[in-house]
């Protein structure tokens, strides 16, 4: 059963940027509400654009997917760029929740921690990305849920899972909520 969807683009036009896909527009209102800063479709990695690049602790690239499933061939393409970035995908749901705990996950995140390098590529660990809040921060970020554990906005590491303050999923929801509402289709007066 295929869970991912083919939907027609539509443009959309949010913070002065004409957006390929309102999914994408909805997602740089999504980063805004969190408090992320991010570039749009900031370089090209061997004919791999990354739709955005969150601006946390390190540049961390994000790649946009109407999807609601971990789309694999998406990820080979991109382990196949050479990015050697950290490179989240996140899909059509927004932050989902995690099928272990309680807390909400934004995407898929490729964790370097335990990466294999070739000649030609630099792969790393392909895993849930899970939102918290750290003790160093109060805004919300994320980390990998089997590898390392750090908050990619912050930086910050609690020695736990997670951050020391879960994100539930209720609670990212209404950001998603506020972020369509935001990029919804306005008819011109």
């Amino acid at each position: 059963m295929n869970h991912n969807q083919t939907i027609p683009a539509i443009e959309t036009r949010y913070a002065g940027i004409n957006f390929r896909s309102r999914l994408e527009a909805k997602w740089a209102v999504m980063f805004d509400l969190l408090k992320w800063g991010w570039t749009y479709e900031p370089t090209d990695f061997n004919g791999w654009i990354p739709d955005f690049a969150i601006h946390g602790k390190e540049i961390i690239y994000v790649e946009v997917k109407p999807v609601y499933a971990f789309p694999e061939d998406v990820a080979k393409k991109i382990d196949a760029s050479a990015c050697p970035n950290e490179v989240l995908i996140v899909g059509m749901l927004g932050p989902m929740k995690c099928d272990l705990f309680n807390n909400a996950t934004i995407g898929w995140l490729r964790d370097h921690w335990g990466s294999t390098e070739t000649n030609e590529t630099k792969s790393g660990w392909w895993g849930e990305a899970m939102m918290a809040r750290y003790k160093e921060s109060d805004r919300i970020g994320f980390c990998h849920r089997e590898g390392d554990f750090t908050d990619r906005i912050s930086g910050g590491y609690d020695g736990g899972r997670f951050g020391t303050y879960p994100v539930t999923l209720e609670e990212v929801t209404m950001l998603w909520r506020e972020a369509s509402n935001r990029t919804r289709w306005n008819p011109k007066k």
